[in-house]
C-alpha cells in the first residue's frame, strides 16, 4: 500500500479510548478525522463526540459507514476485544490498514487470526501498545545498557478503579468477554517488559483477595496478583498487580500519560519499575540511574552515584503512534507493534491466567 497524500482514517469504537485516537487523528498534519463509529447509546457519549467533532459524520455500525462510500485509508478499532476479529475481518475484506488496541484479542487463537489477516491481504497493521511510543520508556531504552546486564526487575501497577468504571461498560468486568486487569492494564506492562528485556519464558502467578462485592460467579474477573517472571535472557523479575487498592504506584499516575489520572509529583512514590543490573540501577518515570562508574573497585564499599537522566518526555504517545501509523501506511516505517508483539503480549497474558488456575508455574508458549 503505497500512499503519498493526507491519509483518511475513521475510529471505530468511541468509549474510554477512542476520543483519544480520534483527537490524535484530528490534530495529526498527516491523516484527518474522516468519521467516527459507534452505537452512542447514551446521551454523554453522543454529545462528547458531537462536541469534539462536530463536523465529522458519525455512524452507528461498521456496515454503515462502509456503505457510505466515504474513502477510508485506515482504522483504528477500539471497539470491545471481544469484538476485534469480526472487526478486522470486516477491513481486511475493504483493504484498509488498522491500528487494533491492546489487547490484540480475549484470546491467542483469534490474535493468530487477525495476524494472518494481515498477511495474507499485505495490509499494514500494528497493534495499539502505545506505551511504546511513551517518552519516558523511549528514555528508559534508550539508556537500559548502562545497567550492564540486567539481573533483576521489579514491577508494580496497583490503583483504585472507582466504581463508575465498571457500570459505564459492563464487559470490563467479564472474563468471558476480555475484562479485568489482567487483559486490560497488566497486557501493557508484559508488553513494555518484553520490548526492553526480551520475551518472558515462564510466569508463576497467585491471585490477591478481591474485594468488590459484585464481583462474583463464574465470569468474575481477577482483581489482582502477583507474579515472579523468568525471562529467556536469564532476567528474573517480581510483579504486582491490583486494581483494588490506593496507590501512586502505576504507569498512569507516574508518567501522566492518561489525562483523566491525576499525575504524580516524581520521586520514590510514583516509581513502578526498578531495573537491577551488573553495572548499575535504573528506577523508572523518575529516571534515576544508580552506579559507581568510575570507581577503582565497585561494590559495598565504594560510593554509590545518583544520577538523574536527562530526557525529553513531553511527547504525548497517541499523537506519536498516530504519526507512526501514518508512516506504516505510506511505506516510510517498518510497524514498531506487530502482530507478533502483540500475541507475545497475549501468550504471556494466557501463561498468567493458567498459572492463576493451576497455582502452579506455567511456561510461556512460542510464537
Amino acid at each position: 500500500m503505497t500512499i503519498t497524500s493526507s491519509l483518511s482514517i475513521v475510529v471505530i469504537g468511541f468509549g474510554l479510548i477512542g476520543p483519544r485516537h480520534a483527537q490524535a487523528v484530528d490534530e495529526c498534519p498527516q491523516t484527518h478525522l474522516a468519521a467516527l463509529v459507534d452505537p452512542f447509546k447514551t446521551h454523554e457519549k453522543r454529545h462528547t463526540a458531537r462536541t469534539m467533532f462536530p463536523s465529522v459524520p458519525h455512524f452507528r455500525t461498521l456496515e454503515g459507514l462502509l456503505a457510505s462510500g466515504i474513502h477510508i485509508d485506515g482504522a483504528i478499532v477500539c471497539t470491545p476485544n471481544h469484538t476485534h476479529l469480526h472487526v478486522a475481518q470486516v477491513l481486511a475484506k475493504h483493504n484498509i490498514a488498522m491500528l487494533i488496541e491492546k489487547p490484540i484479542s480475549p484470546d491467542v487463537e483469534d490474535a493468530v487470526k487477525i495476524k494472518r489477516l494481515s498477511e495474507d491481504t499485505g495490509i499494514p497493521m500494528i497493534i495499539g501498545h502505545h506505551r511504546r511510543f511513551n517518552p519516558y520508556v523511549l528514555a528508559t531504552r534508550d539508556h537500559l545498557h548502562r545497567c550492564g546486564k540486567i539481573i533483576a526487575v521489579d514491577a508494580v501497577w496497583c490503583l483504585q478503579k472507582c466504581e463508575s468504571y465498571f457500570k459505564q461498560t459492563p464487559w470490563r468486568c467479564s472474563k468471558k468477554m476480555g475484562g479485568g486487569v489482567i487483559n486490560l492494564n497488566l497486557v501493557h506492562d508484559l508488553d513494555l517488559l518484553q520490548y526492553l528485556l526480551g520475551p518472558i519464558k515462564c510466569v508463576y502467578a497467585t491471585e490477591c483477595e478481591k474485594t468488590r462485592d459484585d464481583n462474583t460467579g463464574e465470569d468474575a474477573v481477577v482483581e489482582g496478583a502477583v507474579l515472579t517472571l523468568t525471562f529467556q535472557s536469564g532476567t528474573r523479575g517480581s510483579f504486582i498487580v491490583c486494581d483494588n487498592v490506593i496507590s501512586p504506584a502505576n504507569f498512569e499516575m507516574g508518567t501522566g500519560e492518561n489525562p483523566l489520572i491525576e499525575k504524580n509529583s516524581q520521586g520514590i512514590d510514583g516509581v513502578f519499575y526498578r531495573f537491577f543490573g551488573t553495572r548499575g540501577t535504573l528506577s523508572v518515570p523518575d529516571l534515576t540511574l544508580f552506579h559507581q562508574d568510575g570507581s577503582k573497585e565497585t561494590g559495598w564499599w565504594s560510593p554509590m552515584h545518583k544520577e538523574s537522566i536527562d530526557a525529553d518526555v513531553e511527547g504525548v504517545p497517541f499523537a506519536l503512534q498516530v504519526e507512526h501509523f501514518a508512516k506504516v501506511m505510506k511505506g516510510e516505517e517498518e510497524p514498531r507493534c506487530t502482530p507478533d508483539d502483540g500475541i507475545r503480549a497475549m501468550l504471556a497474558i494466557d501463561a498468567v491466567v493458567k498459572s492463576l488456575e493451576t497455582d502452579m508455574p506455567v511456561k510461556v508458549a512460542a510464537i
